[in-house]
């Protein structure tokens, strides 16, 4: 994923802009010190203690997550998909309050400051800043990636530096930098977890959040958008990105479509249908982002 930065902070997080909701008590790890067998207690945190591998609430809760994502739409005698939607939803809503009670690592990066030149004319870097990044989602738009383990980020990148906070923080911060995701672990697929626009809040308090793909409201807006619509037989919502990690939209929108519809007559209501869900303030307000599947 690309790389994007955020407005530098300076050698000293506390003092050069690291927006304060990051800064948990004191100042970050900077020197790049190996972590094996150290705490943050040196740095007298609000995490002493803490060593740095994924809280165990947290990395038991994705798995559970995972487990639940691979059985849905499996058939022969199983929950039916209204089950394990609900099943699903529940493991998910599940996982995010663990990451609400979770501390995570901010990585910052260094860059280059300002340039000087030796005797010798050769150019060097008389500063370094380090800096908050952001990466590219698959729809372009800026994720926070933030860490549950120290191994975790640097697998990510070797060259970062951790600042640790409790996930709220780090979620209020996405709010006021106008990031709408956040995504846990990312380059580690068995414990990447994504954090949607829609889920911040939640996460922010950890509160039970909710999903589009299994919101009764989001469900009526989207039947009330086709309710007069006799080209569609029916319509259903079903997650794009069961696993939440942030691979895909999170909503995939089902139309059953009556048969025999010819191209202009099929875009002229695809048209409208889509104005509609434009115009819905349920659904922008409930779901993050969604994707249209024609059957």
């Amino acid at each position: 994923m690309a790389i994007k930065k955020l407005p530098s902070t300076g050698d000293m997080p506390r003092a050069t802009g690291v927006p304060e909701s990051l800064v948990p008590g004191g100042a970050a790890d900077s020197a790049g010190f190996p972590w094996a067998g150290r705490t943050f207690d040196h740095h007298e945190t609000a995490f002493a203690g803490d060593d740095g591998t994924t809280p165990e609430e947290l990395r038991v809760a994705v798995s559970a997550l995972r487990e639940t994502a691979a059985k849905l739409g499996t058939s022969g005698g199983e929950a039916s998909l209204a089950d394990q939607l609900q099943l699903l939803a529940a493991a998910h809503a599940k996982a995010l309050l663990a990451l609400s009670s979770s501390r995570v690592l901010i990585p910052l990066l260094a860059e280059a400051g300002d340039l000087g030149l030796t005797p010798e004319g050769k150019v060097v870097e008389k500063t370094q800043e380090l800096s908050i990044v952001t990466v590219a989602s698959p729809d372009g738009r800026r994720v926070l990636p933030v860490f549950s383990s120290v191994a975790a980020m640097r697998h990510w990148n070797p060259q970062a530096r951790p600042i640790p906070v409790p996930m709220p923080q780090a979620a209020v911060a996405a709010a006021q930098e106008e990031t709408d995701l956040i995504i846990v672990d990312p380059g580690s697929p068995e414990s990447e977890l994504g954090v949607r626009r829609t889920q911040l809040q939640s996460v922010a308090l950890a509160q039970p959040a909710s999903f589009a793909w299994n919101d009764h409201a989001v469900l009526a807006a989207f039947a009330q958008s086709v309710a007069d619509e006799s080209r569609v037989q029916s319509i259903a919502l079903v997650p794009a990105d069961p696993e939440a990690r942030l691979l895909a939209p999170e909503l995939d929108v089902v139309l059953t479509l009556q048969p025999g519809l010819d191209q202009a007559s099929l875009s002229e209501m695809l048209t409208a249908v889509q104005q509609r869900w434009a115009e819905s303030p349920v659904i922008a307000e409930r779901v993050d982002s969604l994707r249209l599947r024609l059957v």
